[in-house]
């Protein structure tokens, strides 16, 4: 299977729940269609990044959001005025969070506003629920049976390193890390992953340090253009040398892990990409290149 960028561990879990459900669905009568929907292949992580030489995101530039989560979902909405998107989302996550709420609030506590959509719009039914309130449901309730609230604490209690109660007041709490892509350079530290390696997850320690490694790559002047795709001096997209490291690190990374990080269409697609800037007068890695 094609992990993606996020952790491969959250990943498998979702997978296995979402057959789970459909034959649980399917028990009860229950009329439920379940679609995984991917980025398009030109906007997908290490296409951007070792085909385009996007560097990868930071808060100044954080292109992956857009791209690799709420493009996909678009897409597939777009098909239906009418759909509506279920969300997950608490109010006192973050103060990020809340300010996004806030922005995006309507006249029902319940219904968000869709960033960038004027007709579709979000429906969040736990908005105003604490985290223990989450919890107390997911191992109480009797339906559906095929989350398993055992397992999930499992991953959420390895990646705090810590769970000792429910409680959402002081200290940690069980349930309340975050988890994203596994080669997230937003963050300065990826703690979840590191103590998940720390309580056992072995097959993640490669993919934390190709994370490590590519953190600071992205910063290294001498495999970054010196001039952007619009023609203007600063620091612009990672040099052909530069993604061809890249790429060389991955597969290395993809064979020691054993887990399946690119596709054979990235890749095809990313060697595509490498000969279009050989030949692209937008493209130039330093002054000395012709530019129309």
């Amino acid at each position: 299977m094609i992990q993606g960028v996020e952790n491969p561990i959250v990943t498998t879990y979702v997978y296995e729940t979402f057959d789970k459900l459909k034959r649980e669905c399917e028990e009860l009568n229950i009329p439920l269609i379940f679609k995984i929907v991917k980025p398009k292949l030109e906007d997908r992580f290490f296409v951007k990044v070792i085909g385009r030489g996007y560097p990868t995101p930071t808060n100044i530039f954080r292109w992956c959001t857009d791209k690799l989560r709420i493009n996909p979902v678009k897409q597939l909405i777009d098909k239906d005025e009418k759909a509506v998107i279920l969300l997950g989302v608490r109010s006192s996550e973050s103060e990020q969070r809340d300010r996004t709420i806030s922005k995006h609030r309507t006249d029902n506590e319940y219904y968000l506003k869709q960033s960038g959509s004027s007709k579709n719009i979000i429906f969040s039914p736990i908005i105003n629920h604490a985290l223990e309130d989450v919890w107390l449901t997911l191992r109480y309730n009797k339906l559906p049976k095929s989350i398993d609230f055992n397992q999930i604490r499992t991953i959420y209690q390895d990646a705090e390193s810590e769970c000792p109660v429910y409680r959402e007041s002081k200290g940690s709490s069980c349930g309340n890390s975050r988890f994203g892509c596994w080669t997230c350079t937003v963050v300065r530290k990826d703690k979840s992953m590191g103590n998940m390696i720390e309580n056992g997850y072995s097959e993640l320690k490669e993919l934390y340090a190709f994370r490590n490694w590519i953190a600071e790559f992205r910063d290294n002047t001498k495999y970054r253009c010196s001039y952007r795709r619009n023609g203007v001096k600063g620091l612009g997209p990672i040099t052909l040398e530069g993604r061809k490291i890249i790429l060389e690190k991955l597969l290395i990374t993809e064979q020691l892990s054993g887990l399946n990080l690119i596709s054979k269409d990235e890749i095809n697609r990313i060697y595509e990409l490498w000969e279009v800037d050989k030949t692209n007068l937008n493209y130039q890695e330093n002054a000395l290149q012709h530019r129309i």
